[in-house]
C-alpha cells in the first residue's frame, strides 16, 4: 500500500489509535478550514490547496479544485466494515480505519461537485483502498438538511470570499485568458500585499 498525495492533503504528522475508533491530531487551522461534524465524520477542507481549474493550461474560474478529508467516527467505521464484508472485499487494514481523503472538482455554474478520487486510511495515514469514482453531484438536487450539501456549500463560500488568494495561487500553474487585460494581472499581484497591512 502506497501513501496518497500526503503532501498534498495533509500536513499533520500523526493519527493515533484509541480502543473504539482511531482519533485524528487536531488538523493546523493555518491549513485546514473545519465546517462541522457529524454523527458519522469530521469535515475538513485544506484551505492552502484550493485551485480554479485549467483548461490546456488556461484558468477556469468556474472550476475549482480542492483536497478534503473525513476523519470517521464509529458509526462510518462500522458502516464501511460492513459494507465491505458483506461485498466480500479485503478488510486488511481496517482494524485501524480511520477517515477519507477525497479530492473533490466543482463546477460553479452547474452547481455540481465531482468526487475525483477516494482514499481510505488507516491511522498511519496508508491508503488502504483507492478509487476515481469521478461521481457527480448535483447541490440543488440535496436535501438542505443533508450534511455534506453544507459541507460543498462552506466550500463554495469560502472560494468566493477568497478570489484573489486563489487567482494568485492558480497563476503559479496556469495563465489567464487571452484578453484579460494588465491591470487585472497587476491587481492580482497586489492584493496579497493590501491584506497583509490590514
Amino acid at each position: 500500500m502506497k501513501k496518497i498525495f500526503l503532501a498534498f492533503v495533509f500536513s499533520f504528522t500523526a493519527i493515533t489509535a484509541a480502543s473504539a475508533a482511531p482519533a485524528i491530531s487536531p488538523l493546523p487551522p493555518h491549513i485546514f478550514e473545519w465546517v462541522q461534524s457529524s454523527e458519522r465524520a469530521g469535515y475538513w477542507f485544506n484551505k492552502m490547496e484550493i485551485y480554479y481549474g485549467l483548461n490546456s493550461g488556461v484558468i477556469d474560474k468556474n472550476r475549482i479544485t480542492v483536497p478534503i478529508i473525513k476523519v470517521y467516527d464509529d458509526v462510518q467505521i462500522n458502516e464501511v466494515i460492513t459494507k465491505r464484508r458483506w461485498h466480500d472485499m479485503s478488510l486488511a487494514g481496517y482494524e485501524i480505519l480511520a477517515g477519507a481523503a477525497e479530492y473533490l472538482e466543482f463546477n460553479i455554474k452547474e452547481r455540481t461537485v465531482t468526487i475525483k478520487r477516494h482514499d481510505e486510511l488507516d491511522n498511519t495515514l496508508t491508503s488502504l483502498s483507492s478509487e476515481m469514482p469521478n461521481k457527480k453531484i448535483y447541490l440543488d438536487k440535496m436535501g438542505d438538511k443533508n450534511v455534506d450539501k453544507n459541507f460543498y456549500n462552506a466550500i463554495l463560500d469560502f472560494a468566493a470570499n477568497h478570489q484573489d488568494e486563489i487567482l494568485k495561487r492558480s497563476l503559479t500553474k496556469g495563465k489567464l485568458p487571452e484578453g484579460t487585460k494588465p491591470d487585472d494581472k497587476k491587481k492580482v499581484k497586489n492584493d496579497t500585499k493590501v491584506k497583509n497591512k490590514r
